[in-house]
This record gives C-alpha cells, structure tokens and sequence, in this order.
C-alpha cells in the first residue's frame, strides 16, 4: 500500500483544517531535476528562470482512510501561477498545492514536514497515523535510529492496517 496522488481530495475535511483554496499545478520538470528534491530543484530553476519560491503542501491518500500532506516547494510565476517542477514519484501530470510559507519553520536541513490525518474514526488507522506523523518529526531532527523502531511497529501494524484498508476501499 502506498500514498498516491487523489483524483479527489476530501474538501470538507480540508475544511475542517482550515484549508479551503486548492491549486491544481501542472508537473514541468526541466533536464536536471530530481525526484524528492523539490526545493534544490527550485532553487536550480531560478538561476536561470523567473518567479519566486513558493512553499505549501501537497496532497497524496492512502485510500479513503488516511491523509498526508507533504511540504513541498514550487515555482510562483511572475502571473502569480504556480509550476511544479520536481519530477512525480507517481507519474501523474499534476498535484494538488495549498500555498503555505508558515511551513518554513518547520526546515530542517532541507528536509520539509509533513503531517498525516485518520480520515476515518478506526483504531488501526489512528495507530498507524500516529506513528506516521511520529516518524516525521524523527526524519525532520535526522533520528534513524528512531525511525527504524517506528518503521518496526508499523510494520507490526500492517496486516490489521490491509485490512481496515480493504474494508473502506471496496
């Protein structure tokens, strides 16, 4: 089971995060750009380029249960337009963009935040997503030791986790 892009998202419960104006950003990476790299790729860009960086958050889902919004850095073109220009990990054309530049506060060493939402009341899925959003912070402060006991218990949690999956995604 993996994140991918929604082809919806979930408005209302955005709504209830305070997240109402979503942007669809088309996906142009330009000869040298990276995967994961979105800000180093940015940065790259507008060496040469126009526009300014624009930090936000992008939307990916695992089914109809959890939420993840991850930092992520864009361009913002001199007609105030948004281009992603940080190749997909999912082949997909565009993203879902909330412009948010509060998140820089929360780089560290280029490394952006995230934070993961239960979009159903389930036990398992409010395990797993605190242990997402536990292993988040252990990757921003750069704790591997962390993670890899974080990654342990989740794996723990996985055949409860495909379950409760499959019983919201059928």
């Amino acid at each position: 089971m993996d994140y991918l892009i929604p082809k919806d998202l979930p408005y209302e419960f955005l709504k209830s995060l305070g997240i109402s104006t979503v942007e669809r950003v088309s996906i142009e990476p330009f000869s040298g750009s990276k995967k994961v790299e979105c800000y180093n790729n940015v940065l790259k860009f507008l060496e040469t380029n126009s526009g300014e960086i624009q930090f936000g958050w992008s939307f990916s889902q695992l089914g109809k249960i959890v939420l993840k919004l991850t930092g992520h850095v864009v361009i913002k073109l001199p007609d105030g337009s948004f281009k992603c220009v940080t190749p997909s990990e999912h082949e997909v054309s565009e993203i879902y963009f909330y412009p948010d530049n509060s998140i820089i506060a929360s780089v560290n060493e280029s490394r952006l935040p995230a934070k993961v939402f239960a979009l159903v009341d389930n036990e398992t899925v409010n395990r797993f997503v605190k242990f997402e959003n536990l292993q988040n912070k252990m990757r921003l402060e750069g704790n591997e030791l962390a993670i890899e006991l974080i990654m342990h218990d989740k794996y723990l949690l996985s055949s409860k986790l495909i379950e409760t999956f499959n019983a919201y995604n059928d």
